[in-house]
Order: C-alpha cells, then structure tokens, then sequence
C-alpha cells in the first residue's frame, strides 16, 4: 500500500483509539463559534495522536487541522490550504454526538495535492470501520471496494443531510431544501458526522448527501472516498468540490443532477 494512504488510515486509526479511550470522560468542553459549535479535551487529544502519527513517517509534512491547539502541542509545521501538499484533519467530526453519547463520530484525514485530495481515511469510531481512498485506486470499507448506488429518482431514495451551526441565514436556506426534498424522498437520515455521511454514500447505504456550510477538514477525506465509488459531488453552483466550498450535493451520477436541480430551485439559483 502506498505510504501515504497508509499513514492516513493508521493516523484515523490513532485518532479513534483516543476517542474510544476518552468516551465518556470528557473532560473541559468549552464553544467555538456559537454555542452548538464545541470542542473537548479529545478533540485536542485525537488531533496530537493523528498529525504525530504522520510526521513521524513524513518528516516533512504539513497541516491543516481544526483544532489550533494541535500545532504547538504536537510540535508540527501548521500549513496552508494552498500549500502543493498539505495534510486536512478533522480530528473530531461529530462532537456533539461524543458529547451526548450518541454512537456517530469520526477521525477525518486526508492529503491534499494542489488542493485535491489524493489519499484519505475515515474512522467511524463507534462502528470500529475504516473507510479509505486513494486517487485512481479505489474507495474500500475494511478492505471491501465501494461503488456508489444506481438509484436514479428523488422518490426511491435514501439521502443524508446535516444542519448547520449557523442557525439564522444558512439554517433558514437548509430548510427551504430540506421541506421540498423530504416531501419526496424515500427518507432521510441526519446523524451529525459529514465524513461518516460522505463514506456511506461512497459504500451504497445511501444515495445521495447535501449540507450547507461545512469546513475543508469536514469534507477531504470523504470527497475522495465519493469520487473513488464512483459518486460525484459538487458546490451548489455544479462546479467541482475545492477547499473554498461550503455547500455541498454529493450523489451517485444518475441521481445527481436532479438532486442538484432541486436543491437550486428550492433556494431560487
């Protein structure tokens, strides 16, 4: 296996093992942006265990990571998105289910290239699954190769969305989608971990995903996990996903376009 997508699924792996650890105890929780948006001791925890797991194999490695802490307590190089290769960790998608106990999380890693992710690693903690991808080799579940559904319509299926920190303007949009979508669709799941969500459309569990405002660390790994099981996913504008996208339609190709088309029609685009 090639160094680098070995050293994503094994620091996703040193990641999860701290939260297992910490689940629980969670020690000092403080807010971030607003006070659904949290962070806890393991997030810190999870992020220092993650980013030294890989520079010790790449001496040179930089990183992105969300939790600012991780740089000094690690002793690692931070970086940019624009850098021609940088590692973007989430070390924690999904606080607010460890907060409450509720059994969706994950370590989210991934290497980015010229700002596309060439290797990447989720850990769905609770469900102890790995989920990987390289570029042009594949996305695989515990070893298992992925390829998205063939679902074709709205009304056959079953899509994932989340809702936003953000609870004034970006929230009010999400419900405009979301009452048009669930009038239709077989159903939706909402469990809180975007990176688990992108992984479950990439393993046929779902057929489709859309959220509004998420971060590049939410996103990486999972949108090369989409696109190696063959789903496409895009800004709301139909461009391709960067570091600089928020909003997100993830689905596999028959679906896509339609998902797409509704989601722009239901916010006037």
């Amino acid at each position: 296996m090639d160094t680098v997508l070995q050293a994503a699924i094994d620091a996703a792996c040193a990641g999860g093992v701290v939260l297992s650890e910490r689940a629980g105890n969670l020690g000092q929780v403080r807010t971030k942006s607003s006070t659904f948006d949290m962070v806890t001791e393991a997030d810190i925890a999870s992020g220092v265990a993650v980013v030294r797991t890989i520079a010790e194999r790449l001496e040179h490695a930089r990183f992105v990571v969300e939790e600012p802490e991780v740089y000094d307590l690690a002793g690692v190089t931070r970086g940019e998105l624009d850098d021609p290769e940088v590692w973007v960790i989430d070390p924690l998608d999904g606080t607010t289910s460890f907060i409450h106990g509720y059994p969706c999380y994950s370590v989210s890693v991934a290497c980015l290239r010229d700002g596309q992710p060439v290797a990447g690693a989720v850990r769905n903690v609770p469900a102890a699954e790995s989920t990987w991808a390289s570029l042009g080799q594949g996305a695989f579940l515990d070893g298992k190769r992925l390829t998205c559904t063939t679902t074709q319509t709205i009304p056959e299926s079953l899509m994932i969305t989340g809702f936003p920190y953000d609870r004034t303007t970006t929230l009010d949009r999400q419900l405009l989608v979301f009452e048009r979508i669930i009038r239709d669709v077989h159903d939706v799941r909402r469990d809180g971990s975007s990176a688990i969500d992108c992984c479950h459309v990439a393993a046929g569990r779902a057929d489709a995903f859309w959220e509004f405002g998420l971060m590049p660390w939410d996103l990486a790994a999972g949108v090369l996990v989409l696109r190696e099981s063959g789903a496409i996913i895009t800004g709301f504008d139909g461009g391709d996903w960067s570091p600089s996208v928020r909003d997100v339609c993830a689905a596999n190709p028959a679906l896509h376009a339609e998902l797409l088309a509704v989601i722009r029609s239901s916010l006037g685009l």
